[in-house]
C-alpha cells in the first residue's frame, strides 16, 4: 500500500555562465502522488436543528498524499494542498482548504482513518472545520480511495459532511470519437479533431499531423484519427488510426496495426492476434483499444469477433486480449457490477487503463442503460469496479466544447499518475542557450516535466507542462543563474 517506490526522479541542471550538469538525483522530502475527485464525491450541508432540506453538491477538486512513515501493518501519510469546489452557478457555491492526515492498514482487516482541518467558504461566511470519518472499513482497491468525512465541531444549525472519492491521477489523456470546436481560445486553432490527443487539463498535446508525421502518408494532410493510445518507455506514443491509410516508406497501415510516432510498425495486427491462432488469418480485425505493460506485454481490444484457433472459442471486441494469447479479461467480468437492463450484451470495448493495484479503467463502444447509474455513454470513463470515474463532458470541460453534445466519444485513454512503475533515473543532456534555454534529455520515463528554481535547494516550480517529448524551450530564464529539475512518470 506504499507508493515510495513510483515516486518521480528529479536531477539538477544548472544555468549560469556555462552549463553544468549534476548526476545526482535531486532530495526528496517523501513521496507526493496528486489525486483528483471522481463522479461520487459530494458536500453535504446540513442544519439538525432547523429541519430545513439537506444540500447535497457535486465536489471536485484534487489534493496530495504524502507519505511519512510506514510499518508492516500501517502506512500514514499527510494530507496536503486540499482544494475543492462544491455547488454550481444557480444556486449555493462551496471551497473547501485545508490539510489533515491518513493512515490505512490494520493487523486482521485493512482500514483508513483520516482527519482533516479545513476552511469552508460557502459565499457567506468562512469556518473553521475539523473531520474525520466514522467509517473505517475500505470500500475501493488501494490506490484510490473513498471515503466519507463528518464535520466534528459543527452546530445545531450546521454541520458538514465531505463524501470523497478520488484517484491519483495528475491527468487523463485521451483522443474523443467526434471532434469539437474549443470555446477557451479562439480561431483557427480551437477545432479539435477526434484524432487529436488531448488533456483534461484542456491541452492539445499531439495534433493527429504530429502523431502521423514520421509515418510518411499521402495524402500528407489526411487526418487519420485515433482509435486506441499509449505512452511507453522515453516518451514514444503508440496508437492506431480508425482507417486504412497509405505510408510511402512503410505500404499500407490497417485500422489493426500499432503504429509509433517515431515512424514505424510496433506490430501489425496479425502480429498482435498471432498467439490466438485465429481461423480468419489474413483478416484485419481492427484496434480498439491498448495498453503495453511495464513486462512488455501488450493489452488490446479488437472491433471485429474472431474465432480463437487453439480454443475454438469466439474472441469478443468488448474483451482485453493479450499478445501472449491469453484473454485477460472478458466484457462478461469488465461489466459484472454494472447493471445493464440488455443483459449477456457485448458493448464493446474503446479505451482501457490498467491501475498498478489491478483496477481497470475502460469506455465502451456503445452505450447502454444501467439500473442504478442510469444512462451510460460511449464517452463515459468507467471502473470494473461498477462505478463511473468521469462522465464525458466532464473529460472534455476543460475546453469548454462550443457545440450543444452530450457525448464527445472516448476512443483513447492514458493517465499519468504518481503510481507509475518507476523507472531508471533520466539523463539531462544540455542546454542551447542560443535558443532562450532549450533543455534536452533522455529517459525511461512515459512523461516528463521540467521544473525550474533560482536555487539549488528550491523551491522548483512546474516550467513546463507534463509532456511526452525530450525537450522544453525556457524562453525567458531570466537572472543567471537558474537550475533545472526534471521529473519522469
Amino acid at each position: 500500500m506504499n507508493f515510495r517506490k513510483f515516486f518521480s526522479f528529479g536531477l539538477l541542471l544548472t544555468l549560469g555562465l556555462g552549463a553544468t550538469m549534476s548526476c545526482g538525483a535531486a532530495s526528496t522530502n517523501g513521496a507526493v502522488a496528486a489525486y483528483i475527485l471522481l463522479e461520487g464525491s459530494y458536500l453535504v450541508d446540513d442544519c439538525p436543528l432547523c429541519g430545513r432540506p439537506t444540500i447535497l453538491q457535486p465536489m471536485r477538486g484534487t489534493f496530495e498524499l504524502v507519505l511519512q512513515a510506514e510499518n508492516p501493518l500501517f502506512s500514514r501519510y499527510s494530507v496536503r494542498n486540499v482544494s475543492f469546489q462544491a455547488g454550481n452557478s444557480a444556486g449555493w457555491q462551496y471551497t473547501v482548504k485545508g490539510d489533515g492526515t491518513y493512515q490505512i492498514g490494520g493487523e486482521v482487516a485493512i482500514q483508513q482513518q483520516m482527519t482533516l482541518q479545513a476552511d469552508i467558504n460557502n459565499g457567506y461566511t468562512n469556518k473553521l472545520c475539523y473531520f474525520t470519518n466514522r467509517i473505517e472499513a475500505i470500500e475501493r482497491r488501494w490506490p484510490m480511495i473513498k471515503i466519507s468525512l463528518t464535520q466534528t465541531n459543527g452546530t445545531f444549525t450546521q454541520v458538514y459532511e465531505l463524501d470523497m472519492v478520488a484517484a491519483p491521477a495528475r491527468e487523463i489523456w485521451f483522443s474523443t470519437t467526434t471532434g469539437f470546436t474549443a470555446g477557451k481560445w479562439g480561431t483557427p486553432t480551437n477545432h479539435v479533431s477526434g484524432g487529436d490527443l488531448i488533456s483534461s487539463a484542456g491541452r492539445v498535446l499531439k495534433r493527429n499531423a504530429d502523431l502521423t508525421r514520421n509515418l510518411g502518408l499521402m495524402p500528407i494532410a489526411v487526418d487519420a484519427g485515433l482509435d486506441a493510445v499509449d505512452v511507453v518507455a522515453g516518451g514514444e506514443i503508440v496508437f492506431s488510426m480508425n482507417q486504412d491509410v497509405f505510408s510511402e516508406s512503410l505500404g499500407l497501415l490497417h485500422h489493426g496495426d500499432l503504429l509509433s510516432n517515431r515512424g514505424k510498425i510496433v506490430k501489425r495486427n496479425q502480429q498482435l492476434m498471432a498467439a490466438f491462432a485465429p481461423l480468419t488469418t489474413n483478416a484485419d480485425v481492427g484496434l480498439d483499444a491498448v495498453q503495453v505493460m511495464a513486462d512488455g506485454q501488450i493489452l488490446f481490444s479488437i472491433t471485429t469477433n474472431v474465432v480463437s484457433g487453439n480454443t475454438g472459442a469466439i474472441l469478443y471486441r468488448g474483451d482485453i486480449l493479450s499478445d501472449r494469447g491469453e484473454v485477460f479479461r472478458t466484457h462478461q467480468q469488465l461489466l459484472a457490477r454494472f447493471h445493464p437492463s440488455k443483459t449477456n450484451e457485448d458493448f464493446g470495448l474503446d479505451a482501457l487503463y490498467v491501475w498498478p493495484g489491478g483496477e481497470i479503467w475502460f469506455s465502451t463502444e456503445t452505450g447502454f442503460q444501467d439500473a442504478f447509474l442510469g444512462t451510460i455513454l460511449p464517452g463515459d470513463l468507467l471502473s470494473d469496479d461498477g462505478y463511473r470515474a468521469f462522465g464525458n463532458l466532464e473529460l472534455v470541460s476543460a475546453f469548454a466544447p462550443l457545440e450543444d453534445a452530450s457525448d464527445f466519444g472516448l476512443d483513447a485513454v492514458f493517465i499519468v499518475t504518481d503510481f507509475a512503475p518507476p523507472a531508471p533515473a533520466p539523463r539531462l543532456l544540455g542546454i542551447d542557450p542560443h535558443a532562450g534555454a532549450a533543455v534536452s534529455w533522455e529517459g525511461k520515463g512515459r512523461v516528463f516535466q521540467l521544473e525550474r528554481a533560482v536555487d539549488p535547494t528550491g523551491p522548483y516550480v512546474p516550467l513546463s507542462p507534463i509532456v511526452s517529448d525530450s525537450t522544453f524551450t525556457d524562453s525567458a530564464p531570466g537572472q543567471l543563474p537558474c537550475f533545472y529539475r526534471l521529473r519522469q512518470w
